[in-house]
């Protein structure tokens, strides 16, 4: 079915309407109480659930199925209503800061940072797009005369996975990176040695013990972060696909405690590892 940019309008249009409703003297309570501050953990949470629904759509034929295309529909509708809660929250102090203005503005940049698309620039591919669109964005901002930093375009505000993934970005595009693979890897492999010797130097309730274990920690993180750039691979989406199998399997080993009339806490690990196993030949189809 062809995209309907009247509808689409005539759909936005209700929505707003009934978003300002809600915030207005007649609307709801809960929705007229919220500020920009307190919507924040929504804010995430809805982008969370979101990804999780992503997670499950490899292919945009996968949208086919009547559950997963509703699960898409609703959670970006969830996000959506945070952006116009924002949108309309912000206007009742500052109307030049309603939807409009958020609309107008994107829709100027896009076009802007988009000189091949609306403009006379020719590209040879996505990386050329991608170093315009970095000198187009890097020549919006008011110049300074304090030196600028790699650093000052990560948001500070982003979560320790995806902000790790952009300063290794960062300093890779500066030349501070290995050649190739081999150097993340050895570095990995040198990294659990040291948190290896910080386990073992002494007492993990030693606090200073603690503290060096932890950096050491951090430091694997990092690499391990590190290893997943020259993959091309998202550490974050990497890790909830490892949580959705361990949940997975673990639900299983539930299931099968269950049918001998115990719990997770009163069974053995050994037999609790037998099941586990079990599940993980399942997932392999080989039960």
């Amino acid at each position: 079915m062809a995209y309907n940019e009247e509808q689409a309008l005539t759909a936005l249009k209700s929505l707003l309407a009934t978003v300002r409703k809600l915030r207005s003297p007649e609307g709801c309570p809960w929705d007229r109480e919220q500020t920009h501050q307190s919507l924040r953990p929504y804010l995430l949470e809805e982008a969370h659930e979101t990804l999780e629904v992503l997670d499950q759509v490899a292919k945009p034929a996968d949208l086919a199925r009547p559950e997963l295309r509703r699960a898409f529909v609703e959670e970006w509708g969830d996000v959506l209503l945070q952006i116009l809660l924002h949108a309309e929250i912000a206007s009742e102090t500052v109307p030049e800061t309603d939807f409009t203005a958020i609309a107008t503005t994107l829709e100027e940049k896009l076009i802007r940072r988009h000189p091949h698309v609306f403009g006379e620039v020719k590209v040879s591919g996505s990386d050329d797009v991608v170093k315009n669109w970095a000198e187009i964005k890097k020549s919006e901002k008011p110049q300074t005369s304090e030196p600028a930093s790699v650093f000052d375009s990560v948001p500070k505000g982003l979560p320790p996975l995806p902000r790790t993934m952009k300063v290794i970005s960062k300093v890779t595009k500066v030349g501070f990176q290995w050649p190739d693979l081999n150097g993340p890897l050895d570095k990995l492999e040198e990294e659990v040695k040291e948190l290896r010797g910080a386990l073992e130097s002494g007492d993990l309730k030693n606090a200073s013990v603690k503290e060096e274990a932890e950096s050491e920690i951090g430091d694997l993180l990092f690499c391990v972060c590190n290893i997943a750039h020259f993959m091309k691979i998202d550490p974050e989406s990497a890790l909830r696909g490892t949580l959705r199998r361990f949940e997975g399997r673990f639900r299983h080993v539930e299931t099968r405690l269950s049918e001998n009339g115990k719990a997770p806490g009163e069974a053995k690990l050994d037999e609790m590892d037998r099941y586990w196993d079990e599940a993980k030949a399942l997932e392999k189809g080989r039960l």
